[in-house]
């Protein structure tokens, strides 16, 4: 229609629709000689003023590196993420050529596996194996990670230090040849298996009420005593 701007294009999301509504991260790739990927956690929410005409979440800057990594890293984060996305039923997500909405959760496991090679000394071979055993932890371990390390040091410029050099030297352990997966050592198993039985419900939780003694078990009980006190 004459007169009217065209509509604008859905931001490239990993399950993230609106990221000034949402408590989300922010990737952002710039351009120029010295290309990085910036992470950015965003604290966006509903506006709290009812009449508001603009609403500009908080952020912080949790990773800077070089895009050259970031292109090693991104493709298998892109695969992990989207195999989960369909296991939910959700549409599959992409990065922008830009900026890229993700999900908090993923945005959380993303910033384990870019501050274990964000370093400048990490070798493409240490990326590597990195990457591979990223890919062998679990969702809740890289969660776990990400809160340990962000509160002690999940600013972009403290590089290196504490939990960040902590990641490195966990996650890029190994060789390509050999990779060193943490999994490995974790003791894990399973219990042993059991048919399902999809027609059986659910027993109902008891009552508290079950155990308390009615009427005449109190009687009897009080009589009980009785005999035996006698």
């Amino acid at each position: 229609m004459a007169g009217t701007s065209p509509m604008k294009a859905a931001m490239a999301n990993f399950d993230c629709e609106d990221i000034y509504r949402e408590h989300a991260f922010l990737v952002r790739l710039t351009k120029g000689r010295e290309a990085k990927a910036l992470v950015f956690e965003v604290f966006g929410r509903p506006s709290a003023e009812a009449h508001a005409s603009a609403w500009a979440p908080e952020t912080i800057l949790r990773c800077e590196m070089a895009r050259d990594v970031w292109n090693a890293a991104a493709p298998e984060a892109r695969a992990e993420f989207n195999r989960r996305l369909k296991i939910d039923g959700k549409p599959a997500g992409r990065w922008g050529a830009d900026d890229t909405a993700v999900q908090r959760l993923f945005g959380k496991e993303l910033l384990v596996l870019l501050w274990a090679i964000e370093q400048s000394d990490v070798t493409p071979e240490e990326v590597a194996v990195g990457i591979r055993n990223w890919l062998g932890l679990k969702p809740e371990e890289r969660w776990w990670l990400y809160t340990m390390t962000a509160a002690a040091t999940g600013l972009a410029h403290q590089v290196g230090m504490g939990w960040r050099d902590a990641l490195r030297r966990a996650l890029c352990f190994g060789t390509r040849q050999q990779t060193f997966h943490l999994g490995a050592v974790a003791g894990r198993g399973s219990l042993e298996p059991r048919m399902l039985d999809q027609t059986t419900p659910p027993k109902p939780k008891r009552s508290i009420r079950n155990k308390l003694p009615t009427r005449d078990d109190t009687g009897s009980f009080f009589t009980e005593l009785d005999i035996t006190a006698a």
